[in-house]
């Protein structure tokens, strides 16, 4: 079986640990990277895209088609986030978190989806968010409502997904232990938080021929706390 796989966001601290612990067990990593920015030499193909925008995300898939022939899955892990609550929020916050976070998992997941369904049916991982699955994310309001879109975009793949044979899973992580974040909350728990060679082990079980046997395709990975 092909070993091809497409994770998006590996220059990103989580992505990176991702791509590395699939790069191990003898998977071909292909990684979306910024247009016009550097990539590190980390054994990852890099093809630049621009997700948020859906004629870059199309021929960003278009190449990996073309050169792998046939991918058995995508781990979509492009985002981001901010904080602000009804009061100050702005059009361009909701914007700006909904094409980061909803828009770029929509675009890999519309792409991708009829390639796994044409190849026989895959597996597909998108990242949602603790408060928009249980609640406390009034002052992240933009990023949690782009999550919530997220993982609503889960539920409906996955009710045509049983007939075609692709899972589409979401992680839910809570704070992930990276130096950003680190140096955002110093006075922080860190053994609380999640490290992103955990959830590497989790979405990479996710992959595997184990993950077939969850009925729940939600995962929380809430480390410690």
């Amino acid at each position: 079986m092909s070993k091809n796989i497409i994770i998006t966001g590996t220059t990103g601290n989580l992505g990176s640990a991702v791509a590395k612990k699939f790069i191990s067990e003898g998977y071909h990593v292909l990684g979306s990277s910024t247009p016009g920015r550097s990539t590190p030499d980390d054994g990852v193909d890099y093809f630049e895209a621009d997700l948020t925008n859906p004629d870059s995300s199309k021929e960003f898939f278009k190449r990996a088609f073309k050169k792998y022939d046939t991918i058995i899955a995508g781990i979509f892990l492009v985002g981001g986030f901010g904080m602000s609550n009804i009061e100050n929020t702005e059009d361009k916050d909701i914007h700006k978190m909904f094409n980061l976070n909803f828009l770029t998992a929509f675009h890999c997941t519309k792409n991708l989806y009829p390639h796994l369904k044409l190849y026989g049916g895959g597996k597909m991982v998108v990242v949602g968010a603790k408060p928009a699955l249980e609640g406390g994310g009034a002052a992240m309001l933009p990023y949690t409502i782009s999550k919530n879109a997220v993982m609503k975009l889960a539920e409906l793949l996955n009710e045509t997904g049983q007939d075609d044979y692709i899972q589409t899973s979401v992680i839910i992580p809570s704070i992930i232990d990276t130096p950003v974040n680190r140096e955002a909350m110093p006075k922080a728990n860190f053994s609380d938080w999640v490290t992103p060679e955990s959830i590497a082990e989790s979405i990479y079980f996710l992959i595997s021929e184990k993950g077939n046997k969850l009925r729940d395709t939600v995962l929380k990975l809430y480390g410690n706390s």
